[in-house]
């Protein structure tokens, strides 16, 4: 396979797994908003902020890793 195609295939896996990285991201900070908005704040409440960041984390470096193959593609 040739290298633009390769770079390309790679980008939409990476886009893919942002989409559900995303998802997961909301979902989570729904239920943390309604552990907080029904005065639950316990162990579930910071764990789910620790995911949250976590999540964020890990989507900010993926969004970082596109941007460098999308850059490589374009000089190609």
């Amino acid at each position: 396979m040739a290298e633009i195609d390769e770079i390309k295939e790679r980008i939409s896996y990476l886009k893919n797994f942002l989409t559900i990285i995303v998802g997961v991201l909301v979902v989570t900070i729904g239920g943390v908003m309604n552990l907080y908005l029904s005065d639950k704040i316990g162990m579930v409440f910071w764990l789910g902020i620790i995911v949250v960041v976590s999540l964020v984390l890990a989507s900010v470096r993926l969004m970082m890793l596109i941007e460098k193959l999308l850059k490589r593609l374009g000089e190609l």
